[in-house]
């Protein structure tokens, strides 16, 4: 038993500092696999059409990936501009010379034209950028948010600004994943009731950009419209809505919306 015992205190004698030596090597090897592992944050903005735009990203990507993402997303901006500068020009000399239309154009045409092209820049983004991928990811172009993926502390949660206050600040925070979010602003009507009910905000949340915008838009023409306020909260947009009422400003929120809402 003692010979035996003496034999295998010798093996280990022998093979210890092999083994020592083993992992001293490979440690570095391990390292440097555990950190290309982790998501790093990549963050690119600036400015475009018209707006800022703000792109945060989650991928393990080396120096020249990361310029190759920063040159792409240049060059799809740069040809989102020519768009947009196409389809102004067409909209000022439709009313501007010879070609004048015998009417004014709405005020606020111009501005919705500007919050289509931020929600279809906002779809395109996400799209190039998963094309190319990636997998994490949270872009906003004017305000616009649309997010794809999980940053590494789980869903992306974004605090509800109330759109429509005089003084923004802070709401209940929703987990955007895997969607879009949209904040408007309700003009008044030119004859307005002021003991009835008035929506200044409306916040959206739906598939892409896009179709939040839709959603925003078809929400502002039912109050438009005179649609009560039960029937606008019984729609299927999920939406947050920020309303003018003679007691005071009140939030309210669809049912569509609660399961996005933090509780």
């Amino acid at each position: 038993m003692i010979s035996l015992a003496s034999r295998r205190f010798s093996g280990l004698a022998h093979g210890g500092p092999a083994l020592f030596m083993f992992l001293l090597m490979m440690l570095p090897m391990a390292l440097l696999s555990a950190c290309r592992s982790q998501l790093q944050e990549q963050l690119y903005q600036g400015t475009a059409l018209g707006t800022g735009y703000h792109i945060t990203l989650y991928a393990d990507l080396d120096a020249q990936e990361r310029e190759r993402i920063a040159v792409g997303i240049q060059s799809e901006l740069a040809h989102l501009q020519q768009q947009r500068d196409a389809l102004m020009g067409s909209l000022a000399a439709a009313f501007s010379g010879a070609a004048r239309l015998p009417f004014a154009p709405p005020i606020s045409l111009g501005d919705e034209l500007e919050r289509l092209l931020h929600a279809l820049a906002v779809d395109h983004l996400t799209e190039w950028l998963t094309d190319h991928d990636v997998e994490n990811m949270m872009v906003e172009v004017g305000g616009v948010i649309r997010t794809r993926g999980l940053p590494p502390g789980g869903g992306w949660w974004l605090s509800l600004e109330h759109a429509g206050l005089p003084e923004q600040g802070a709401g209940p925070r929703i987990n955007l994943t895997g969607a879009a979010l949209v904040h408007r602003q309700v003009r008044p009507t030119p004859v307005t009731i002021p003991a009835l009910p008035r929506t200044l905000g409306i916040s959206v949340v739906a598939d892409t950009a896009s179709e939040a915008s839709r959603q925003a838009l078809l929400l502002m023409a039912a109050d438009q419209q005179n649609t009560t306020m039960s029937q606008v909260l019984g729609m299927d947009s999920a939406a947050r809505l920020v309303v003018k009422t003679p007691q005071g400003v009140e939030i309210l929120y669809t049912a569509a919306m609660e399961p996005w809402l933090e509780h």
